[in-house]
C-alpha cells in the first residue's frame, strides 16, 4: 500500500511535470511566432527543465504499469431477437374411436389394488425427526403401561396373600371353638360323673391310707391343667389320635419351668407346638394350694373325644 509520503512526492513530481511542459510550450510558441522589433533589453532570458533520475524512473514505472493494466470489458451485445415459428396443425397418428369399446366380462383387478395401495399410503409422509419423537414417545408409554402391569400383578398377589392368610386364621379360630367345645363339654362330663360334695359346713374326712389328700379335689385339679394345655395347644399339623405323654416341672403359682417328653411320636414340630402350648400360661393354682404338685404328667392328643379311652 501507498503512504502519505509517496502520495507527496508523486504529486510533486506530476507539478513539476506540468510546470516543465508549460514552460516548453511557452518556450517554442515564442520560437515558431515571428520576432517583433522591440526587444527587451538585455540579454535574452534561458530557461532549461531539469528532471533527476529518480523522477524520470517514476515516470517510467507508472507508464509502464498504465501499459500492463487489462483493458476495460466490453458490455456483451444483446442477442438478436428470434423469429417467431409459425403455429402447425396438430395431426393425430390414429384416428379417433367412433365406436364406444366394449365392457369387459372380467376386469383387470391388477391396476384396482395397485391403486388402492397407493390410496392407503399416506399422502404426506412425517419428517425423520418427527417420526423419531413419536417413537421415543411410544417406548416411554410402553414402559409406563409394564410398570403399571407389574404393579397391578404385584397388588393382586399381595391381595391374594393376605385372603389365604386370612382364612388361615379363620380356619384356626374355628379349630379352637371347637377344642374349646369340646373341652367345656369334657370337663362337664367328668364333672358330672364326680359326686358333689356334701352341704354340710363340717369339712369331709379324706379317705384312711390318701395322707389326707382329697382325691376329688386331686382330679378335678388334673381336669383343669389338662383344659388349660388343650385350650393353649395349636395343633395344626399334628397327626390325630396320636397320644404323647409328657412330665413338667411347675412352681408354686403355676409357672411351668421344664418340659420332659416321656413317650412322644411327635416330630420336632410338633413337640414345639405341646411345650408352647404348657408355657403359654400359668396352671390352675387358685383352690387348689392343697393338692399342689410340682411335676405332672399329661397326655396329649387330639380330638380329645376320640382319643379318651
Amino acid at each position: 500500500m501507498e503512504s502519505s509520503s509517496d502520495r507527496a512526492r508523486a504529486f510533486s513530481l506530476a507539478l513539476g511535470l506540468h510546470i516543465g511542459l508549460l514552460l516548453l510550450i511557452w518556450a517554442s510558441a515564442s520560437w515558431i511566432l515571428p520576432r517583433t522589433d522591440e526587444a527587451a533589453a538585455g540579454e535574452p532570458v534561458q530557461a532549461t527543465l531539469q528532471l533527476s533520475a529518480a523522477d524520470l524512473r517514476r515516470a517510467a514505472q507508472a507508464v509502464a504499469a498504465a501499459k500492463r493494466a487489462p483493458p476495460t470489458p466490453k458490455p456483451p451485445e444483446a442477442p438478436k431477437p428470434q423469429p417467431v415459428p409459425t403455429p402447425k396443425p396438430q395431426v393425430a397418428d390414429t384416428p379417433p374411436q367412433v365406436l364406444p369399446q366394449e365392457r369387459l366380462d372380467k376386469p383387470d383387478t391388477v391396476d384396482q389394488q395397485a391403486v388402492s395401495k397407493l390410496a392407503e399410503q399416506p399422502a404426506d409422509k412425517p419428517a425423520p425427526e418427527e417420526q423419531e419423537q413419536k417413537n421415543r414417545q411410544a417406548q416411554v408409554d410402553l414402559t409406563e403401561q409394564q410398570v403399571r402391569q407389574r404393579i397391578a400383578e404385584r397388588r393382586q398377589q399381595l391381595r391374594a396373600q393376605i385372603e389365604d392368610i386370612q382364612q388361615q386364621r379363620d380356619a384356626a379360630a374355628k379349630h379352637t371353638r371347637l377344642e374349646e367345645q369340646r373341652l367345656q363339654q369334657l370337663a362337664d362330663h367328668r364333672a358330672a360323673a364326680t359326686p358333689a360334695p356334701s352341704r354340710d359346713p363340717a369339712p369331709e374326712a379324706a379317705p384312711a391310707g390318701n395322707r389326707g389328700v382329697d382325691a376329688g379335689l386331686l382330679a378335678r385339679y388334673k381336669v383343669a391343667m389338662l383344659m388349660t394345655a388343650d385350650g393353649n395347644w395349636n395343633h395344626l399339623g399334628v397327626p390325630e389320635r396320636t397320644h404323647c405323654q409328657v412330665r413338667f416341672t411347675q412352681l408354686t403359682g403355676g409357672e411351668v419351668i421344664n418340659v420332659e417328653f416321656i413317650a412322644c411320636p411327635y416330630d420336632v414340630g410338633g413337640r414345639e407346638t405341646v411345650d408352647r402350648a404348657l408355657r403359654k400360661t400359668p396352671m390352675p393354682y387358685a383352690g387348689y394350694e392343697t393338692v399342689f404338685v410340682r411335676q405332672v404328667t399329661l397326655d396329649f392328643c387330639h380330638p380329645r373325644e376320640e382319643c379318651t379311652p
